[in-house]
């Protein structure tokens, strides 16, 4: 008695009403085993289905042996008329589903093709625009004339590392005189707008 009022003194519930909950999971479990039996004796009647093994790298792989052995005496039966006709539908429908495997594989490819070419004409009008920005800003501190202007975009698109001979990344460069526009167009409009000019 002492242990089952300390239990209870730590918040543990009574035997008696633990009881009904052990039974009814007893009794769920018991319902939930017998489902899965009745499944599975269900799953073992149904017939397994024939796995064929689809080659689709290259087409001189797939060979089917399917002619069986006819002795010259014998007449062909029923059986190995419909086996024939069988392995000749199988045949024809892994051709099919090879073609079309071959078909996806080049749409495949002709799409990936368009993506990249998108890719690298983003890429160069990207490149365009900060070669432009650049050279506006060395328009500006005069480090070029306005004439030279078109000259210094297309050396900043085709600027090479000479060391790696990939482009250059001018996204640094483009920024820096951004931010050199932008504060030099502030220093204007505040010198337009003082009183006195």
């Amino acid at each position: 008695m002492n242990t089952v009022s300390l239990l209870h003194q730590m918040g543990y519930p009574s035997l008696h009403e633990v009881m009904p909950i052990f039974q009814y999971s007893l009794i769920g479990l018991t319902v939930v085993g017998m489902g899965i039996m009745a499944f599975g004796m269900v799953a073992k009647k149904i017939p397994k289905s024939i796995s064929v093994k689809l080659v689709t790298e290259k087409s001189e792989d797939l060979q089917l042996d399917v002619k069986p052995p006819i002795s010259k005496k014998e007449p062909l039966s029923d059986t190995s008329k419909d086996k024939a006709t069988e392995v000749g539908a199988v045949s024809e429908v892994l051709t099919k589903l090879e073609t079309e495997l071959k078909e996806m594989k080049l749409g495949y490819e002709n799409h990936r093709q368009h993506l990249e070419s998108e890719k690298t004409k983003l890429e160069q009008k990207e490149r365009e625009k900060m070669a432009k920005i650049i050279s506006t800003g060395e328009v500006m501190i005069r480090e070029i004339t306005p004439d030279k202007f078109n000259d210094r975009v297309l050396y900043y698109v085709n600027l090479k590392n000479k060391e790696t001979g990939k482009l250059v990344d001018l996204s640094l460069l483009a920024e820096k005189f951004k931010t050199m526009k932008k504060t030099m167009d502030a220093d204007d409009e505040l010198f337009s707008t003082s009183p006195g000019f």
